[in-house]
C-alpha cells in the first residue's frame, strides 16, 4: 500500500475540505472512558480529532507520519503533534486513557499498531477505531446521485487499502475486547464544498499525486459533473454513515 496523504498538495486540500464530523463521531466514545488524562490520537492528518478528543480528555498527544499533514495541524493549547509512525508511537507503557485512529486503519501496519496500542494503553484504556464516510446511496430527495458517484469511481478508483474484516474474533487475537457503535447523519454541501470534500479523498489526490491529471483538471471534472445535482448556490443534504470499533486490553 502507498499512503496517498504525504505529500504538500494533499495535505493542504485535505486541511480546506474535510467536513468536521470528528466531534459527533467521539461522542460515542466518551461512554466508554475510564479515565481522561491523556488521550493519543495516531495517523492525525491536519489535527481533527485531534482537537474534537481534546473535549474529552486533559491532554493530547497527536501523531502522524506525513510532515506536511501536521504543517497544517490545527493549533489547540492542550494538543501536541509530533512526526512519528503509528505501529511505534514515543511514548510509555500503559500511559494512555484512550487512542483514536479516524480514518486511517486501513492505512496501518495492523499488527503492528495493536500490539503497541496495547502497549501503551492502560489496562482499562480503550482503542477507538473510528470511521466517517459518504453514503452515496443515501442522499435525501436525489436517488440520481448513487450514478453520479459510480461514474466518479470509476474515474478516480479508491487506492489499495488493508480491506480484510475486523471485528470480535480479529480484536480478541490482537488481545482486545470489542464492541462497536454505529449511526447516520446529515451533512449539508454546496457544490463548491462537496468538491471540496471530494478532492480531499484519496482517490482524486493518487492521481493527481500520480501526475494522471492535474489538480485543476480534477476540479473542472467534479464541478461539471455534478453541476446538474447542485446548480448554482443551492445545498444538498448529505448522508453520512459512522461506525466506532471499541476495544479494550484484555487482562
Amino acid at each position: 500500500m502507498t499512503n496517498p496523504f504525504l505529500s504538500a498538495d494533499g495535505a493542504a486540500r485535505y486541511a480546506a475540505g474535510r467536513p468536521d464530523v470528528q466531534p459527533l463521531v467521539l461522542e460515542r466514545v466518551r461512554p466508554f472512558l475510564t479515565g481522561t488524562a491523556l488521550g493519543v490520537d495516531v495517523a492525525c492528518g491536519t489535527g481533527q480529532c485531534s482537537v474534537a478528543l481534546a473535549e474529552l480528555v486533559d491532554e493530547v498527544r497527536a501523531y502522524d507520519i506525513s510532515k506536511e499533514m501536521l504543517a497544517h495541524a490545527r493549533p489547540h493549547e492542550r494538543v501536541s503533534y509530533a512526526l512519528s509512525p503509528a505501529e511505534t508511537l514515543p511514548l510509555p507503557d500503559h500511559c494512555a486513557d484512550v487512542i483514536t485512529v479516524f480514518m486511517a486503519f486501513h492505512w496501518l501496519e495492523r499488527d503492528a499498531f495493536l500490539r503497541d496500542a496495547r502497549r501503551v494503553l492502560h489496562p482499562g484504556g480503550v482503542l477507538a477505531i473510528c470511521d466517517s464516510w459518504f453514503a452515496a446511496d443515501e442522499l435525501v430527495g436525489q436517488p440520481e446521485f448513487t450514478a453520479g458517484m459510480a461514474q466518479y469511481g470509476a474515474r478516480y478508483p479508491t487506492p489499495d487499502r488493508d480491506r480484510r474484516p475486523f471485528g470480535e474474533t480479529e480484536a480478541q487475537d490482537a488481545g482486545f475486547s470489542f464492541e462497536s457503535v454505529s449511526f447516520s447523519h446529515l451533512i449539508r454541501f454546496s457544490r463548491d464544498q462537496l468538491v471540496a470534500y471530494l478532492f480531499t479523498q484519496s482517490n482524486t489526490i493518487a492521481v493527481t499525486d500520480a501526475g494522471r491529471e492535474t489538480p485543476q483538471e480534477v476540479e473542472a471534472w467534479l464541478h461539471q459533473h455534478f453541476a446538474h445535482l447542485l446548480p448554482g448556490g443551492e445545498v444538498g443534504e448529505f448522508v453520512f454513515r459512522a461506525g466506532v470499533k471499541i476495544l479494550s486490553p484484555l487482562i
